[in-house]
C-alpha cells in the first residue's frame, strides 16, 4: 500500500493498527470531528446467508479484541 496516492478516513485506533502493518502514515484531519460508532447493518433475511453470517461473526470477534 505504501507508495500509492490514496487517502482513507477511519477511527484513529484502527488507523494506527493498519499503519503498523501497511507502512503508511497516520495524520490528524485538518478539522474537528465528533466521535462516531461503526455499525454493520443487515436484514434478518441476509443472516440466512452463511457467508454473511460468518463475516458478521468475524467482525464481532475482531472488534471485541480492539
Amino acid at each position: 500500500m505504501a507508495g500509492i496516492d490514496l487517502l482513507a478516513t477511519m477511527a484513529e485506533r484502527i488507523g494506527f493498527r493498519f499503519a503498523a502493518v501497511a507502512g503508511v502514515s497516520v495524520v490528524p484531519i485538518p478539522y474537528g470531528a465528533e466521535r462516531f460508532t461503526i455499525d454493520l447493518l443487515h436484514t434478518r433475511r441476509a443472516m440466512n446467508d452463511p457467508t454473511l453470517r460468518w463475516f458478521s461473526e468475524l467482525v464481532s470477534r475482531v472488534c471485541k479484541k480492539l
